[in-house]
């Protein structure tokens, strides 16, 4: 068996682990890099080997850093199965679909971007008027240092998005399936989004058997989805690592927070309060909590938008998929379907219902994409709402380094949206009990019960200021050989 890693290694985005093993190589995971869109550019770009190689791709969840290069792997040639749950397949199509129109938006705007520096340079050469040139209210966020020559042109299309959802397979948790006559996988339940698992292997070779465990993002207890399944002994053991030095607060305490900013919205009877949320999991985490406090504050005359149409999207195939459910979300769900819910939500779908938000006064909340605040209509809503003191932001999702959204929750004072410089006077608060991953405590109870079998654990999906400190506390616990590989490191496990 050999392993190697060629993306999450010194991150948390970009998904992307071969398997070579029972003479196949298989990929766990095709995720795109998120972060500043000149080294998101730069990193996508590339494999690290050769796509027609692959033979298949076990995908864990749907989420883009799992999932956002798999059209682009089709483009250069691959042409095997791409095995994933139910859940995770519908979630996908609606994703990489939305990936593919916000590429081309980005080379869009990056080609226009370039042409207007050519002109300006071309006229300041001349000793002409430098002129004024405005960005586009519709182009997407670039902060391009250093962009590639020549055309930008999208990693992939909506063609090779087409192509690679016509290679997936779909499985039920806790069954087995095979990857040639040597290596079987099958699903188990990871409670982090809609069918996102973790992944069980057996390989077969030279008379023995290994068994290798990949956690893909592994849950916690949380509202709407059922608790993870506890992990099985293996020999190998890949381990996500996001939250691997840090505890969330109590998912009460969490839900004290938004309580209090929906109150202190309602109490100014003006300004927003906009959450920037990924489309899937956030988002329906997000109701799923307004619906309770709404309940709670009997509240019933302040609106509440989604503007993501991938949200929209997301949560009817959320409603689709009851299997994924716990008792009191499908108790929700039912009341809902009654409805004897206080909560109305209005989802937006065209450019100018997005626009028309910014226009007014409210009070209302909005949820609107993308969650890291490196792309879609959350953009426009913070140009609007980050300089102005009767805003709120609530952030609460993980922000990778070099997003906006870090750059928020680290406190600047002056961000660039949409290449335009503005003051932050809105709150800013930080939600982290709203994280879909295990923390530290987590991760820790999951995987010490394996440690007796485990030859060697590699943690990915980690900035080292977590998993380094997680490496640690696990060698404690009992594990022998813990592993923080780098990005292309290579592994033979005997």
């Amino acid at each position: 068996m050999d392993l190697e890693f060629h993306g999450a290694t010194d991150g948390t985005t970009g998904s992307c682990h071969v398997l070579r093993a029972g003479g196949k190589q298989v990929l766990l995971e095709c995720g795109q890099f998120q972060g500043r869109r000149a080294d998101a550019y730069r990193r996508n770009a590339g494999f690290g080997f050769r796509a027609r190689d692959v033979d298949a791709v076990i995908l864990s969840h749907a989420h883009i850093d799992h999932s956002g290069k798999l059209p682009m792997l089709t483009r250069h040639g691959f042409d095997g199965a791409i095995h994933a749950t139910h859940a995770t397949a519908d979630l996908a199509e609606p994703m990489l679909l939305d990936s593919a129109h916000i590429q081309l938006k980005d080379a869009e705007f990056l080609n226009r971007r370039r042409l207007v520096d050519a002109v300006r340079g071309r006229s300041r050469r001349r000793g002409g008027a430098r002129g004024s040139f405005r960005q586009h209210d519709d182009a997407p966020a670039l902060e391009v240092s250093n962009p590639p020559r020549g055309e930008v042109v999208p990693l992939y299309v909506e063609a090779d998005v087409r192509d690679a959802l016509e290679r997936f397979r779909e499985h039920a948790w806790g069954r087995w399936f095979d990857v040639g006559p040597a290596l079987r996988f099958r699903f188990h339940d990871a409670g982090h989004i809609l069918g996102a698992s973790w992944v069980e292997c057996e390989v077969r070779e030279r008379g023995r058997t290994l068994r290798l465990v990949f956690t893909g993002d592994y849950g916690r207890p949380q509202p709407i989805l059922r608790d993870p399944t506890p992990l099985l002994p293996a020999d190998v053991v890949i381990s996500e690592s996001t939250y691997g030095n840090r505890c969330h607060p109590p998912v009460d305490d969490t839900h004290a927070q938004l309580a209090a900013a929906v109150e202190r919205l309602v109490r100014r009877r003006r300004g927003k309060l906009l959450v920037p949320a990924f489309a899937v999991g956030r988002t329906q985490h997000v109701l799923y909590a307004l619906g309770k406090i709404f309940d709670e504050l009997e509240i019933t005359d302040l609106p509440v938008y989604v503007d993501s149409p991938l949200a929209k999207r997301a949560t009817e195939i959320v409603h689709d998929h009851p299997e994924c459910y716990d008792e009191e979300a499908l108790a929700l769900l039912e009341r809902a379907e009654r409805g004897e819910a206080r909560l109305r939500v209005r989802f937006t779908e065209s450019v100018d219902d997005s626009k028309a938000l910014n226009r007014a006064p409210g009070p209302m909340i909005i949820v609107s994409a993308s969650g890291m605040m490196e792309s879609g209509r959350v953009l426009h809503h913070l140009a609007w709402s980050v300089s102005s003191a009767d805003s709120e932001i609530a952030i609460v999702g993980f922000q990778a380094q070099g997003t906006l959204g870090r750059r928020l929750v680290e406190g600047e004072r002056e961000v660039n949206i949409l290449g335009l410089r503005h003051t932050v006077r809105a709150r800013i608060t930080v939600m982290n009990g709203f994280s879909a991953h295990a923390d530290r405590d987590g991760l820790i109870a999951a995987l010490a019960p394996i440690a007796p079998q485990c030859r060697t654990l590699f943690l990915v999906h980690g900035e080292n200021d977590q998993r380094l400190p997680l490496a640690r506390t696990l060698r404690e616990r009992g594990f022998g050989r813990v592993e923080c590989p780098r990005n292309a490191a290579s592994w033979r496990i005997a």
